[in-house]
């Protein structure tokens, strides 16, 4: 069994669901059991956009709840607390599918010729694309230029080694 530090926990919640998400989870750690209106409530926001967050946290296995029963309305109440136990497992198979998505743009970028204009805000085109707009920029008509990936591909080997030192 893994502990795992509240404070992490918060930091790992605003990199997986933002910043809603990690107001959120430090109110369920603090009151585990909230129901939905309760955390609208005490976040000062609309319940609907709780309850987007608590799935995007259920999805993500982060969250779990408890439905009570009201007998005198019928009405059901969902009450929702951390699953911390998860965690680990989560964030493992976040970084396992973070590491095959490097992978596959290193492989693009290993074995493709890449065109590009030097814009940030401009896209990377490959060979055939480039020559299909003969060689200038379709966002902003500058001229397409090879593009070197060796700095991008030693930046991504970087970081799937790191990942996988995580997993571990």
């Amino acid at each position: 069994m893994y502990y795992v530090d509240p404070s992490e926990v918060v930091k790992l919640t605003e990199v997986f669901g933002g910043e809603e998400a990690t107001q959120v989870v430090k109110l369920l750690l603090e009151a585990p059991g909230l129901s939905d209106e309760e955390l609208a409530e005490r976040l000062g926001v609309d319940v609907k956009q709780v309850r987007k967050t608590l799935h995007k946290l259920l999805e993500l296995s982060l969250v779990t709840y408890t439905v009570t029963y009201e007998k005198e309305n019928g009405k059901r109440t969902f009450r929702w607390r951390l699953q911390l136990e998860q965690l680990v497992s989560t964030v493992r198979g976040q970084a396992i599918k973070i590491i095959e998505r490097l992978k596959m743009l290193r492989d693009f970028y290993g074995s493709s010729v890449v065109y590009w204009c030097g814009k940030s805000s401009c896209r990377k085109l490959e060979f055939s694309a480039a020559v299909d707009h003969f060689f200038k920029c379709p966002s902003c008509g500058d001229p397409l230029q090879p593009f070197d990936p060796s700095e991008m591909l030693k930046s991504i080997d970087e970081k799937i080694s790191e990942l996988s030192k995580l997993l571990r």
